[in-house]
Parts: structure tokens; sequence; C-alpha cells
């Protein structure tokens, strides 16, 4: 549909649409969850999680649909990895305050379930399969499910007070960005195929590097953002919510649509899972090291640094 435009003016056009739709699809999701009453830690683990991540789940399954596992695994897993380390590191250099506060038991439990369970039916299948993928989104249902469950039993903070937006108004928002998202995701991976085929490098280095810093813009603005505002639990509820749901939902979809397996499994399995792992782990270990502070965003975003440098 695309394919005319030139590789990289698809491909800013479609970060760009993914952005902007993301956005929208993010103050959609706010307004109707302030209409009902949720608190900001599950508004952050649940609308904005899932409103930023759209654009890897469409990426990664377009991409897979393309049969392109490479790029499908690399933008879910580079995004994860994006998302602690550029995301977290830029926005706690800027506000320490981010990564003052551990992660309960809740999120960080369920930050290392989804890389246990993606490790396993990688190890299992050699890839995603129909049945695998299946498994993966059932996994982030139960996740779901419990998410609710603990909100309902009083361990959350205040509900936030109703908003005063018409709900009319917040689904049209929410449309309009579903369609935006849409477009851009088709745009980016048009765009990413393109370019990857000219300079040679592969599906897998693409999606862990350039599609998956643009899929995780979203996440950074909202990050900074609620930041601004003094939601530091939003933004730090988002990161862990969007990396679950990448992994369980972004993967899972691609394997439903389009079962892969092979070298880009293997990879994943055995390089990208491993760095997905250990940057997890650092984001449950630094905010145990004292008070907040700069040096923790330094630290998170020089590994990312170090990441590209070794991917490319």
């Amino acid at each position: 549909m695309f394919a005319s435009l030139p590789p990289l003016l698809a491909l800013v056009l479609g970060l760009a649409l993914l952005v902007k739709g993301a956005g929208w699809l993010v103050d959609g999701g706010v307004r109707i969850a302030g209409r009902l009453g949720m608190s900001p830690v599950m508004v952050g683990l649940t609308i904005i999680a899932w409103g930023t991540s759209l654009p890897e789940l469409l990426v990664s399954t377009l991409a897979a649909a393309d049969g392109r596992p490479g790029m499908a695994l690399g933008n879910a897993l580079g995004s994860n990895i994006a998302n602690i380390g550029l995301v977290l590191g830029v926005t706690a250099i800027l506000l320490p305050g981010v990564l003052g506060s551990a992660l309960r038991l809740r999120e960080s439990g369920w930050l290392l379930v989804s890389l246990l369970g993606l490790f396993l039916v990688l190890l299992w299948q050699g890839g995603v399969s129909f049945v695998g993928g299946g498994l993966l989104v059932g996994l982030f249902v139960i996740h779901n499910f419990h998410l609710w469950k603990t909100a309902k039993s009083g361990q959350e903070e205040e509900p936030q007070p109703k908003g005063d937006g018409v709900m009319r108004r917040a689904l049209l928002l929410v449309l309009a960005a579903s369609v935006s998202v849409a477009i851009g995701a088709e745009l980016t991976v048009t765009g990413a195929e393109a370019i990857a085929r000219s300079i040679g490098v592969s599906d897998r280095v693409i999606g862990l590097s350039v599609i998956a810093i643009g899929t995780s813009l979203p996440e950074l603005a909202a990050g900074v953002a609620s930041a601004l505002k003094g939601q530091t639990e939003i933004g730090l509820g988002n990161v862990v919510g969007s990396n679950v749901f990448n992994v369980l939902v972004a993967v899972g979809a691609a394997g439903i649509v389009q079962p892969f397996a092979g070298e880009s499994a293997d990879a994943a399995l055995w390089q990208d899972l491993p760095a997905v792992l250990l940057f997890s782990l650092a984001v449950i270990v630094l905010p145990r090291l004292g008070p907040s502070g700069r040096w923790k965003g330094v630290t998170l975003t020089a590994a990312y640094g170090a990441f590209l440098w070794i991917q490319f």
C-alpha cells in the first residue's frame, strides 16, 4: 500500500503517526480511566501501558505476517530494553525521583514471570507457534485479572478524581488514535524493511534498534509528562506494564498470526532475552540502592548505549 514511498520517508512518517496516535490513545484512555475512578498505579499499568504498547503490537504482528520474525521479535524485545535503558534512563536523569521508590513485588514479579513464560515457549517449541502464542496471551489475561483483583483489595492509592471530560469525546479520541497507530505501523514496517535490505542490516538488528526506539517514543513521552506532573507512579507503572504487554501480547499475537521458528527465535532465546532480563533486574535493583539520584539514570542510558553499540 505504501511501497511507492521512499523508505526513509515511510519510516519517519510511520514513527510520527505511531507517536501521535499513541499520545491520543493515552489521553483518551486516561480520561476514561478518570471517569471510572482508577488509581494512578493502575492507570499506568493498564490503560497507558496498553496504549503506548499498541505500536509494538501492530509492528510485530505485521512483521510476522510479512514473514519477518526477526523484526517481530527484535521490535518487541528491543522495545523492552529501550523502555528501561532509554525511557527510564532519560526520565531519571531529568527527574531523579522516578527511580526513588522500589517496585512492588506484584510488578517486579510479573515482569520476570513474563520473561520466563517467553523463555519456556521458545525453549519448548524452538519458536512461537499458534499454541505458544495463545499461551502467552493467556498468561497476559491472568496477569490483568491479578492486577484488577489486587487493586480491589485496598492496596492501591486513592482513586483519581473523576474527570470533567465527556466520555463520547474520549472514545472518539481513542478511535482516531487507533487509526493513526494502524497506518503508522504499516508505514514503519514498510520503510524499515526497505532500509534493512538497502544497507544489508538484518531484520533483527533493525527491530532491536531503529524500530524499537521509534515504538518506545510514546512511553518516553508518557514517562516524562507524568513525572513532570508529579505522577512518578504512572511513569514507572507504564514501563513495567508495557514490557509485560510486549513480551506476552506483541510476541504472542505475532505467533498466532504467523507461527515462526529458526534462527531468529534462537537469537532471541540466547541473546536478546538475557539482555532484557539484565535490564529488568536493573530496574528492580536500582531503586533499592539508596535515595533517588541522577546516577541511576546515567547508568541505564550508558548501558543502553553499550547495547546498541554491540548490536551494530
